[in-house]
């Protein structure tokens, strides 16, 4: 890959590297599918657009991690094969950013289910 392509060029990237990580990472498919879901909670809900603004942002955020996280243990696996202890610790401190975010959005999907049963948050009071 050459440096300081068009903008277009490296939309190309960015793009194959989504279709990579859809087709081969079992996690990402998993965390898509959990983004979907939320996004049907926020259309469930009727929530305001403070809370899309929020959950947006957080399953991107879960998305990105995930992705970088992937980028490292594949680097780690590429430039050493073998088991080693300071890569593992890499590879854990990726999967465990990961895991804050994903409690993240489930403390804040609970927040959200809690501010619509009791009207608050935005919400008009439930029927």
């Amino acid at each position: 890959m050459k440096k300081n392509v068009p903008l277009w060029q490296r939309g190309r990237y960015a793009l194959a590297g989504l279709a990579r990580a859809l087709r081969g990472e079992a996690s990402f498919r998993t965390e898509i599918g959990a983004s979907v879901l939320g996004v049907a909670l926020l259309l469930v809900t009727r929530a305001p657009v403070l809370w899309w603004a929020m959950l947006i942002l957080l399953m991107a955020a879960i998305l990105a991690a995930e992705l970088l996280n992937t980028a490292i243990e594949t680097l780690a696996d590429r430039v050493n094969p073998e088991v080693d202890p300071l890569i593992g610790y890499a590879k854990d401190l990726g999967a465990a950013a990961v895991f804050v975010l994903s409690v993240a959005a489930i403390l804040l999907a609970i927040c959200l289910l809690w501010s619509f049963f009791h009207g608050a948050g935005g919400f008009a009071p439930p029927p």
